[in-house]
């Protein structure tokens, strides 16, 4: 009978020994094929911001012009303003369509509330140039750069939260 025993306490601990194995082992696969989607999802995420800003680099180029030349030591006055106006609104409300029409890769489906809010606030920071531009007087653009300093917060923090090296969406578009 002891032997019945002490032969069924070894199996059971046999049994106990394999199935914890197999668990560590399952913990194991699943921790790799976590950390790997992370990656495809940190990757993918770079992705996006790159093709983004390269994209609006390509639309907002008189828009850059405009600030740089209105910044600058003797800025424009007259026609050459209301010239160089004219281009930088056309140039912002391309902007702001280029940012709306960037489509969110489906590798973000867990970060595509966060983009979906920074690509709009992106978009109405370009709107708001475009409408401060096309306004008679003065183009005043504060509340278009508090809106794009919004948009860089918003981008720094899903960056963050993907374990990514946060950027300046301001340079990286304007620079």
């Amino acid at each position: 009978m002891k032997k019945l025993w002490f032969l069924g306490l070894g199996l059971s601990l046999l049994l106990v020994g394999c199935s914890d194995a197999g668990s560590e082992e399952g913990k194991k696969e699943e921790s790799a094929k976590s950390s790997e989607e992370n990656t495809d999802a940190a990757g993918e995420l770079m992705d996006f911001y790159l093709n983004l800003t390269t994209t609006v680099n390509g639309t907002d180029i008189d828009l850059n012009g405009y600030e740089a030349a209105v910044g600058g030591e003797t800025p424009p006055t007259g026609d050459e303003l209301a010239k160089l106006e004219e281009a930088a609104a056309v140039s912002a409300e391309e902007s702001a369509e280029a940012v709306e029409n960037t489509e969110i890769p489906s590798g973000l489906d867990d970060y595509k509330k966060d983009i979906e809010e920074f690509k709009a606030t992106l978009a109405e920071s370009y709107t708001l140039k475009a409408e401060a531009l096309k306004a008679e007087g003065e183009a005043d653009l504060s509340a278009a750069e508090e809106k794009m300093i919004e948009a860089e917060n918003q981008i720094k923090a899903i960056l963050d939260k993907a374990g990514l090296v946060s950027s300046s969406l301001v340079n990286d578009l304007n620079g």
